[in-house]
Order: C-alpha cells, then sequence, then structure tokens
C-alpha cells in the first residue's frame, strides 16, 4: 500500500474549518494519537539516515460535538518506507491493529530497538468527494510545534498511480489557496527534531 500524502503548515484552523464547510467538507470525527517511535537495533541501519519510520500508535477517536457518543481507542503498529518523491511525502506503509501495545514495545525493547520519542497530535478528520475521488483531510495541531497543519492523503496500490493521485490532490488544495510549493516533505518528527536543534 502506498500512501500519497501531501501537508501543509496553516495560521488559522477555524478560516479552514469554515473554507472545509463551504466547499462540503464532512467532518466526520476527532482523534487525539500518541505516537511511540522506534529505530532500529545498534549497528543495524539506521532509520533518521534512510528516511524509515517504526510507529506504536495510540489513537483514540471521539466526536467534538457530541458528547454522547462513546470514545473509541485503538492501537496500532505502523512502518513507513523512505519517502519516494520529491514534493510530497508519499512513501508504503504498513500499518497492522495491535490489542496489546506494552507487549509490543516490551517486545521491540527486547529485539533492540530503542524508542526515540513519543509524539501527540490532535486532530479533525474530513471527507470530500472531489472530481469522482474520495479526499480524507485533516486538520491536525501539534502542541510542541505551537503549529495547526492540513493534510490529505489517497491510498493507492501501484507506483504507477501515484502522479496521478499527486495532481488529483494539489489541485483539490488549489480550492483552499494552497499552492504545490508549500508542500512540507518533513514528518512531524522530523520537524521536531529540527526545532530541537534550533534550526
Amino acid at each position: 500500500m502506498i500512501e500519497v500524502e501531501i501537508k501543509v503548515k496553516i495560521s488559522d484552523p477555524n478560516y479552514m474549518r469554515k473554507r472545509f464547510k463551504e466547499n462540503n467538507g464532512i467532518y466526520k470525527l476527532s482523534l487525539y494519537h500518541e505516537d511511540t517511535y522506534f529505530n532500529m537495533p545498534e549497528g543495524l541501519r539506521d532509520f533518521r539516515q534512510t528516511d524509515e519510520a517504526l510507529r506504536i500508535r495510540k489513537s483514540a477517536e471521539f466526536h467534538k460535538n457530541d458528547k454522547s457518543k462513546a470514545q473509541k481507542l485503538n492501537y496500532y503498529i505502523t512502518y513507513k518506507g523512505k519517502k519516494i518523491d520529491k514534493t510530497t511525502k508519499t512513501r508504503e506503509e504498513l500499518e497492522i491493529k495491535i490489542s496489546n501495545p506494552e507487549d509490543m514495545k516490551i517486545l521491540l525493547k527486547f529485539l533492540g530497538f530503542r524508542e526515540v520519542f513519543t509524539l501527540v497530535k490532535k486532530r479533525e478528520l474530513y471527507d470530500f468527494m472531489f472530481n469522482e475521488t474520495r479526499i480524507e483531510a485533516l486538520i491536525d495541531y501539534i502542541p510542541i510545534l505551537e503549529q495547526h497543519f492540513v493534510e490529505v492523503e489517497l491510498i493507492t496500490e501501484l507506483i504507477e498511480n501515484v502522479d496521478k493521485s499527486k495532481e488529483i490532490l494539489f489541485q483539490f488544495l488549489e480550492n483552499f489557496g494552497i499552492k504545490k510549493q508549500e508542500s512540507i516533505r518533513k514528518s512531524y518528527l522530523e520537524l521536531i527534531s529540527d526545532k530541537l536543534q534550533g534550526k
């Protein structure tokens, strides 16, 4: 599975919510993610150098406008391959639902994997139909960066479809005044690392 993903910074999330609504975006749910990242054992390849990622995610789902709906809690282990183009965060991804994240963390540590960082994301998921294509869009807030972002993504099985998917997503973002050159290729983890290093 290949995740074609575009991420951009935004300054005003309320304005973006308004624009989403004006463009027939449907609010689906809110998410609270805690992503714990791991690196390979010492002496093996370094994910920071190879542009890969391995994480365990705690995902809490809730509806911001309806407190009567119960919160859902899920856990996943996810591998992300290196980015495969020069303008977006497109990469191969494998995600597996798990039932016991603490046991999985213990297993990884027994195997020599090193825990790197836990990243918190607060997210709102919206659903769009654009040119007969279903697009998921997220408004993200990353507390440690004190910054909001918009992420849009499409999933494809074939690398031959990546360019077409990117074109659809960039056309979609044009509806909100977002230009192709605003695309950020760095992951949130890379952006946080840059901030901590004063870049």
